[in-house]
């Protein structure tokens, strides 16, 4: 009996082609195809738009793409489909015809108003904490006859009623306007202030990795009454930047209120957006511009732990920098740290033994016995620096109770388990500007100081084949619950004259992306192309950067120090590294004197593709054979291979 097939679910719709994903499109679930009212397959394998409006797409010279028409954008809120990003522009010559912006979804991550025609936000509170990306810029620069050039100037005045989230927001540009009142609470103050001047990691169309503020033909002075009236204190902007932007920036700091306040109306608000430029507003849920992550996967986050820095620096020491002193002043909890508090008094810090950029490592003694403590530079006590310590903390003795069962919880819970990852001793406190964090001492130092005061003969294979041997089995072991450790290098493999190397760094003293990128040599020589090109971490990433550290321990240099500009033979600095690595033209030397076996492992590790690169697990198999057959056969696995 034939079966009557389903009408299909487009049949009421006007429109002659429309863009689907899924089981219509007659190929894999995550297919994205344009299909018509009958469903009938028009194109396929096409990245995915959507819009709030009618759409024309117009190309230009084969080069830049435009909207030159889409209807008033309405509420947004109940789009269940709608991703990370929006995009309010007026692209080319053709302005759109929006005035108002309404209820972006929360999950919004990406927001863009290029030469927006929004005049009045007065009547909404904009909740932009789950926001990493901001941009307000006059419409979309046209590139025709190679004469890019800005179609109009925005006249935003004023921007106030919306929240950041400290640590979300990694971009915020404005372009072209003056603003005379900026108005924003602590911690939004916060978010912002921590972004350095912009960079840019890749370049391809909207998925180019941006962190940082930029600020093109923009002043923002707060004036000073209307901060007063709002009962608020200017504060400078970005201080600790002033060498690089040659200007200073004031807004106005004003404090959350200690009740609750009904929401503002539109008739009794007088703050807002007071924009110029009459444009549209288009929702792009797919790659042609602003791109939705592949549809039907769970959000990062579910899938994989991950512990890393998403601010950038807090000025020590300006005008607005929040330093601590009490955990009800900043809203730093610290109650979850009590299982793991020591006596102050059993901790004592006897010299310095390393200085990062948030803080400095020193030797002491716990009740007698050695340890390292992890303490904030005192130029680095703000909220951000110390929430990220907390964080360490937290993570370090988070899996503690999965791998201690048995613990009572009332009790303080071990720490990582495995004999391979550093272990937390606890931590120690007067006040939260004071936390300190004590782990387990290696008195060998690290990997990469071993690589440069031992050459060959001093640190043989068959040594370094105990630090692979480590590392991996470490890697497991994180990747297990599953945890990404995502700043694997040399430096953050820590070895002792007795006990095997161990993998430390969760934290606060790695340097954030913003810094990474103005210093000789930052974590990008380590990082996976997929996390240069679109920030995308994964347990693979950790694979790649593994890949590196066998680099280092072949050439007891950093990766890619052997690789020189053409024109002038100096070493390449780190972006032309990075673009070469997200183009696949690069992978490290490895050379003769390498086990073969070992740098077979590597090249897997640094396979361009991370979907190509072994698991953790897989590499402990492998070395841990490697050694068995060694035992049994000698160094030969070892030696170099011969031609």
């Amino acid at each position: 009996m034939s079966r009557t097939a389903a009408p299909c679910p487009y049949g009421s719709l006007n429109a002659s082609r429309i863009v689907v994903t899924g089981p219509l499109c007659q190929s894999d679930a995550n297919a994205t195809c344009v299909v018509d009212t009958k469903c009938k397959v028009l194109e396929r394998d096409i990245s995915g738009n959507d819009a709030n409006g009618n759409i024309t797409l117009t190309v230009i010279n084969g080069y830049m793409t435009g909207w030159d028409s889409v209807d008033a954008l309405g509420d947004l809120s109940n789009l269940p489909t709608i991703g990370l990003y929006v995009c309010a522009a007026g692209f080319l010559y053709q302005p759109l015809n929006t005035s108002t912006l309404v209820n972006i979804p929360p999950s919004v991550q990406f927001l863009d108003l290029h030469g927006n025609g929004i005049t009045n936000l007065t009547h909404l509170k904009l909740d932009w904490t789950n926001k990493t990306h901001v941009y307000v810029e006059p419409p979309m620069v046209a590139a025709i006859m190679d004469s890019p050039r800005f179609l109009h100037k925005n006249k935003i005045q004023a921007i106030s009623n919306v929240t950041f989230k400290k640590g979300k927001l990694k971009a915020f540009y404005l372009s072209n306007a003056n603003i005379s009142h900026f108005e924003l609470d602590p911690d939004s103050f916060e978010a912002i202030n921590v972004l350095s001047p912009a960079q840019k990691v890749a370049q391809a169309m909207f998925e180019s990795q941006e962190y940082g503020f930029k600020l093109d033909k923009y002043n923002i002075t707060q004036d000073v009454d209307k901060c007063t009236a709002a009962n608020g204190v200017v504060t400078e902007l970005w201080a600790m930047h002033s060498e690089i932007t040659k200007a200073k920036y004031t807004v106005c700091v004003v404090a959350p209120p200690t009740t609750a306040v009904p929401a503002p109306t539109t008739a009794d608000s007088n703050t807002g957006w007071i924009v110029g430029v009459v444009v549209g507003v288009l929702v792009v849920l797919g790659a042609a511009f602003f791109f939705i992550r592949r549809r039907n996967r769970k959000p990062d986050d579910d899938a994989e732990f991950e512990y890393h820095r998403d601010g950038g620096k807090t000025a020590g020491g300006t005008t607005g920098t929040r330093f601590i002193t009490d955990n009800t002043a900043t809203g730093i909890d610290m109650s979850e740290l009590t299982l793991y508090r020591l006596n102050q008094q059993d901790v004592i810090p006897e010299k310095k033994l390393a200085s990062g950029a948030y803080a400095d490592v020193l030797y002491g003694t716990y009740k007698g016995t050695p340890v390292a403590i992890k303490k904030l530079l005192s130029s680095r006590v703000g909220v951000n620096e110390v929430q990220g310590l907390i964080d360490e903390i937290k993570l370090l003795a988070r899996y503690a109770i999965r791998s201690c069962p048995s613990t009572p919880l009332h009790a303080r819970p071990c720490s990582f388990t495995s004999p391979y990852i550093i272990k937390l001793i606890g931590c120690c406190w007067d006040q939260p500007s004071d936390l300190e964090c004590v782990l387990e001492y290696m008195n060998a130092g690290d990997l990469r100081d071993n690589l440069i005061t031992r050459d060959s003969v001093e640190f043989p294979w068959n040594e370094k084949l105990k630090v692979i041997a480590a590392v991996v089995d470490g890697l497991a072991y994180l990747h297990s619950f599953p945890v990404i450790h995502r700043d694997l290098k040399s430096r953050n493999v820590l070895m002792d004259t007795v006990k095997p190397a161990k993998l430390t760094d969760f934290g606060v003293s790695k340097e954030d992306t913003q810094e990474t990128m103005t210093v000789g040599v930052g974590t990008y020589r380590w990082m996976a192309p997929e996390i240069l090109q679109f920030n995308h971490y994964s347990v693979a990433a950790d694979i790649f950067s593994f890949g590196m550290v066998l680099s280092e321990l072949d050439s007891h240099k950093i990766p890619y120090a052997d690789v020189t500009n053409p024109k002038n033979g100096k070493p390449l600095v780190d972006t032309a590294i990075m673009s070469m690595v997200i183009a696949g033209t690069i992978k490290p030397t490895f050379s003769d004197d390498m086990p073969e076996w070992i740098r077979d492992m590597a090249l897997q590790c640094v396979a361009t593709n991370p979907e190509d690169r072994p698991t953790a697990l897989m590499l402990s198999n492998i070395v841990r054979k490697q050694i068995k057959r060694e035992s049994t056969m000698g160094n030969t696995l070892l030696e170099p291979k011969t031609n």
